[in-house]
């Protein structure tokens, strides 16, 4: 899921006014406009064309050889595949403390402890030295967060779980169309989950994907969140056969609509991965020349496919506190922030006694300062809105990047010697 869900205010400076990111092709708005004619939005049947179409492009594009299926959302599918795996109530799942907030609380429900695990600085991924050290008997999983596009290390999470017997989750989120040394983000991890909803590369306002590597985990899957006929079309265990006539009290069936729209992006993700990889080298280099000490986190290693979800640049040897560069951004039109705080410091883990309101299981209290990693990763980071990233520039247009980016300077130049 995303780390940085909540918009930055709307930047109101020199950088011109560009549409911003979703928008959808005249022919998928057009399908919707035919499905709200036709007023059929329950999809509770054995198929629904548009649900399966999406399926089948959402396997062939983010995950080749592997049934999907579309859920309601990123957060539903990640709970279904945590139920899907059927890990022991009371099991510890590690998890990186940089991760969204949602690839945590999703497997709550089905009473598991997250056990959250430092990152490595250089890359965002999961450190897997410190996950080592914090295995105890009743671990059991792994998630791992593609958090910004950043790949985590495939081989290295899938041999670590070989060697220790865990569970592998993939939460390929900020990932759509993302490769590591050739390989699809999603084709190591037992269950592997897409959100499509908010601003995601691949959105339908609110949908998921859920890809499996045993086909017995999918089918339980099915049962626990598709409706009755759709399940029973899918699902050959005659015991879970058995319990798809009634279902298991969840329903996380998405609308035709979310996947004509998450359809249509997938069609258009090679376009969208291209034009997003070239926005950024030109507002790099950018960078450089007006902005030299803010300095672009380095390429993930490994990453041979993609696109950066969300962009951050490291404040370095530079005279402006990251307050103050963030604000003269933002003045300047560009859409900055800080990145969210890490987990480490969120309520739920400070304060060990809060999920009681809700009958959580116990979540051990996480110690500030044993997350060394993290908090080195984020420290002096500014991040952009890249949702106006997702089209090239006209020919011959000047990019307003440079027209803000100058601007930016020089409201940080004038404050120094106010200053």
């Amino acid at each position: 899921m995303n780390p940085t869900t909540d918009p930055p205010a709307e930047p109101t400076g020199t950088q011109e006014r560009v549409m911003l990111w979703p928008w959808w092709s005249e022919g998928a708005v057009e399908t919707v406009r035919w499905l709200l004619d036709e007023g059929d939005m329950a999809a509770a049947g054995r198929d629904h064309p548009q649900i399966t179409e999406c399926e089948q492009l959402a396997g062939d594009v983010l995950a080749p050889g592997r049934p999907v299926m579309m859920c309601d959302s990123g957060t539903g599918a990640l709970e279904t595949g945590y139920a899907a795996l059927q890990l022991e109530p009371g099991s510890e799942v590690l998890v990186a403390s940089h991760s969204f907030r949602a690839t945590v609380t999703a497997m709550l429900p089905q009473g598991l402890v997250p056990v959250l695990c430092d990152a490595e600085p250089a890359t965002g991924g999961i450190d897997l030295r410190d996950a080592s050290a914090r295995l105890t008997p009743r671990t059991a999983a792994l998630t791992i967060t593609h958090t910004w596009g950043r790949p985590v290390p495939l081989d290295a999470v899938r041999r670590f779980c070989d060697r220790h017997h865990l569970a592998l989750i993939e939460d390929c989120s900020h990932a759509h169309g993302t490769t590591w040394r050739g390989r699809p983000v999603g084709a190591v991890g037992d269950v592997a989950v897409w959100s499509c909803g908010t601003w995601k590369m691949a959105t339908g306002g609110k949908a998921g994907l859920l890809a499996c590597r045993d086909r017995a985990v999918w089918e339980r899957a099915q049962v626990l969140a598709q409706p009755k006929h759709h399940a029973l079309a899918r699902v050959h265990d005659p015991q879970l056969r058995a319990l798809a006539v009634t279902g298991a009290g969840h329903n996380r069936r998405p609308t035709p609509i979310a996947a004509v729209l998450v359809a249509d992006h997938l069609r258009r993700l090679p376009h969208t991965l291209a034009t997003k990889t070239e926005r950024q080298t030109d507002v790099e280099k950018l960078l450089a020349h007006l902005l030299p000490f803010l300095e672009p986190l380095p390429d993930p290693p490994g990453r041979t496919a993609g696109a950066l979800y969300k962009w951050h640049w490291r404040l370095t040897s530079s005279p402006y506190p990251v307050d103050a560069v963030i604000r003269a951004l933002h003045t300047a039109g560009v859409r900055a922030r800080r990145p969210a705080r890490p987990l480490h410091h969120t309520p739920l883990f400070t304060d060990p006694g809060l999920g009681a309101a809700l009958r959580l299981p116990p979540i051990p209290p996480a110690d500030p300062d044993s997350f060394p990693g993290t908090d080195r990763l984020l420290k002096g980071l500014v991040e952009i809105d890249t949702r106006d990233m997702y089209e090239p520039l006209p020919d011959g247009d000047p990019d307003p990047y440079e027209r803000a980016l100058t601007a930016a300077a020089r409201e940080l130049h004038t404050s120094d010697r106010k200053a």
